[in-house]
């Protein structure tokens, strides 16, 4: 195994508190994520599965610096991610949201939306076009707003945002999960295609497994915030060892 890893999570650690009731004075908290260790390596896929609150949405907000997390220890190419600032870390990893359309400004207009996100100053508008057209979107999406396109339309906007900062690493939380069968492949053709392009490294939750397995380097499979199965997709697919695990994959489908 390569020792260049983008992401290195080791015994990571969060709580949240719940709100006191009127039947208690006292804060009570529930473990979100409990001694997660996960690693990534350059250029690959990591991908993430489990049933809802199992910790996975908890997980990549923290990788992405949008929540703190009480213990434990994050490196992100080589660099505690306490080290970083927020606008250092945005160069590093961009989220992708499961719902386009809440994750965008409906006021701001598709260029500013890109724009915001860049370092750059000069040829705003031409790098701009670049990212749109790496995405599948027409130059002429730079003046238009968010609900003047489809879901699937906002999601390569969406990630077309994501572009615009020049990340090494790339999370997208059930990026597929709203969208239509056929367009489902489309936007994961996008992922793949900017992959090799761009030489990016993904983490990718997603529900459907079956999918997960087919284009992920590694599997983590999460169960009420902990890691109960990790390694190999192929392994996990065919030679699962946790209950969990083999619960989830005896539930996938199978073609007639």
């Amino acid at each position: 195994m390569s020792n260049d890893l983008i992401l290195k999570a080791v015994n990571v650690n969060k709580k949240f508190k719940i709100e006191k009731s009127i039947f208690s004075m006292e804060n009570a908290y529930i473990d979100v994520l409990k001694n997660v260790s996960l690693d990534l390596e350059r250029g690959q896929i990591l991908g993430i599965a489990g049933e809802s609150g199992s910790g996975k949405t908890t997980f990549a907000k923290i990788i992405s610096g949008l929540i703190n997390f009480d213990s434990g220890e994050i490196i992100i190419d080589k660099k505690n991610i306490s080290e970083y600032s927020r606008r250092e870390l945005a160069r590093k990893v961009q989220m992708i949201f499961q719902d386009p359309f809440s994750s965008l400004n409906p006021k701001l207009s598709v260029g500013t939306t890109v724009y915001e996100a860049m370092d750059v100053k000069n040829d705003r508008a031409g790098r701009a076009i670049e990212i749109l057209k790496s995405v599948g979107l027409p130059e002429d999406s730079l003046q238009k707003y968010p609900h003047q396109f489809s879901g699937g339309q906002r999601q390569r906007i969406a990630i077309a945002r994501a572009l615009a900062s020049e990340p090494e690493l790339i999370i997208a939380d059930e990026p597929v999960s709203s969208l239509d069968i056929s367009i489902q492949a489309q936007i994961m053709n996008i992922f793949f295609d900017l992959k090799d392009k761009l030489k990016l490294s993904y983490i990718i939750i997603l529900h459907d497994l079956n999918l997960l397995a087919a284009i992920s380097d590694n599997i983590a499979i999460m169960k009420n915030g902990e890691v109960v199965e990790y390694g190999k997709s192929e392994e996990i697919i065919n030679n699962p060892g946790n209950p969990y695990t083999q619960k989830l994959i005896s539930s996938i489908p199978v073609m007639p």
